[in-house]
């Protein structure tokens, strides 16, 4: 799915940049919290549970505007998260804390913006988010060395407020939905033990945009 991705990112950024009706370009602060996980564990002589906390993170990226509704949204982001794993193997019960985690969203979204002209402007969107998870390689118990995640493209939904500060700056709120389940799966190096992991979580970010 990664090559589709990329594909549809390079063609709309081409069609993009021969119909813009204008660009902003942006940077926010961000915090990201674990809305729901589950787990489809494969056979094996233990069980892990990776756990991630709420995090935080910068992220920034680029808006071009087809017209004052719509428009076609580039972000990259960069987050933090502490990370846990709770291994059951046998008699042995524990959590590994694996200190802070990172993740990289990459996204395109297509945002509606349906009011021009006031003081506050609403907008919804959705697209498609390719995530880096950086593999963490640490003795966590059990018999395992390691996590290794394949990282996960899938849906992202968008919704935020625009707040227009004149002609050149503005200020964002955003929140996005990821569902993270269409292929987040993970092996445990020096064991038999993978699972396939639901995660939705919840990115909520705070900055300002400047149209040149």
């Amino acid at each position: 799915m990664r090559p589709l991705v990329v594909a549809a990112l390079l063609l709309a950024w081409a069609n993009v940049t021969e119909a813009q009706h204008r660009v902003e370009f942006f940077l926010d602060a961000e915090g990201v919290r674990r809305s729901d996980s589950t787990f489809d564990f494969a056979p094996g002589s233990a069980v892990f549970q990776p756990q991630f906390e709420t995090g935080w993170g910068v992220g920034g990226g680029v808006n071009w505007f087809f017209s004052d509704r719509v428009s076609l949204e580039a972000k990259v982001a960069g987050l933090a998260t502490q990370a846990r794993v709770r291994v059951v193997a046998g008699d042995f019960i524990g959590t590994a804390d694996l200190g802070w985690a990172q993740l990289y969203p990459i996204s395109g979204v297509v945002q509606w913006h349906p009011l021009e002209g006031t003081a506050v402007r609403p907008y919804l969107g959705a697209g498609v988010v390719y995530t880096v998870l950086r593999n963490i390689n640490k003795q966590i118990g059990g018999g395992a060395t390691g996590i290794e995640f394949k990282d996960p493209t899938g849906l992202v939904l968008d919704g935020g407020l625009e707040l227009p500060l004149g002609h050149k700056w503005s200020l964002l709120a955003d929140a996005r939905y990821v569902p993270m389940e269409t292929s987040s799966h993970i092996n445990f190096p020096g064991t038999t033990s993978s699972l396939d992991m639901h995660v939705r979580p919840l990115i909520v970010s705070f900055g300002a945009a400047y149209k040149p």
